[in-house]
């Protein structure tokens, strides 16, 4: 049964949420298994969701300081030069495979949500981005290169943060820097990681089963749960912004 919300500001995860970055994030990790010499099914199953500063000092506890953040650095300019070629290859063969794309309904949702700030730009965005990646230079260059809105003005990377997800930080961050009541706002996250951060944050939850099945999504204590972005739409009524969520409640 579908629900209508009022929210301040949708505080949106990014990979595996608005965009899809999956086969240049699994390559780059294919890679650096085979220089480290990793475990690359264990780290694939478990890095989802988390810093990748973090990740690294939990795989290669040997980096440390300046060339932990070399390598942070590296890892991340490595997943955009993986995705570049890719797209290279998709004008040549028509297919997007390997390249960063939207994820399914983010664009709609999105224009959905813009729609009212350009009726109104005295309008609140209504948006913002929360993500684990390290680094503001590769966040927005992976969000534009999917091509699903102009980033928004509120874009919180792991750099702005000295604690990642599950930690509370990022999402009071986003909430924060939208000027928004954090219990007022909903987070929408791909992993158990981000959505725990959220409720810690003391928002509401917004679980996708785009990446993990919703058992982990509930686990974590995600407030409702969708196959993804394609089963929520957005409205605005005066100065309120209403989603619809069509998918499951907390049971």
């Amino acid at each position: 049964m579908p629900v209508e919300v009022e929210v301040d500001t949708v505080l949106f995860d990014m990979d595996g949420t608005l965009i899809d970055s999956t086969p240049a994030v699994n390559a780059t990790w294919v890679e650096f298994a085979k220089q480290y010499q990793l475990d690359i099914d264990h780290v694939l199953h478990y890095a989802h969701g988390h810093r990748t500063v973090e990740n690294l000092k939990r795989y290669i506890p040997s980096l440390e300081g300046e060339e932990l953040m070399k390598e942070v650095v590296r890892f991340e300019s490595r997943i955009l030069d993986i995705a570049e070629a890719n797209l290279q290859r998709a004008k040549e063969t028509g297919s997007t495979e390997g390249t960063i794309i939207p994820m399914p309904g983010a664009k709609k949702l999105l224009a959905e949500i813009n729609a009212g700030r350009d009726e109104n730009p005295k309008r609140r965005p209504g948006w913002a981005i929360v993500t684990s990646a390290a680094t503001s230079a590769y966040a927005q260059k992976g969000f534009r290169a999917a091509d699903v809105a102009d980033p928004p003005r509120a874009f919180v990377t792991s750099d702005l943060c000295s604690k990642g997800k599950p930690d509370p930080e990022p999402y009071l961050k986003g909430a924060e820097l939208s000027h928004a009541d954090v219990s007022r706002c909903i987070v929408v996250e791909d992993a158990p990681p981000g959505v725990l951060s959220g409720k810690r944050a003391g928002a509401r939850v917004l679980g996708l089963r785009t990446t993990h099945d919703g058992g982990r999504m509930w686990d974590q204590g995600a407030d409702w749960v969708v196959p993804d972005l394609s089963y929520v739409h957005a409205r605005w009524e005066g100065e309120k912004l209403l989603l619809t969520i069509d998918g499951e409640a907390r049971p």
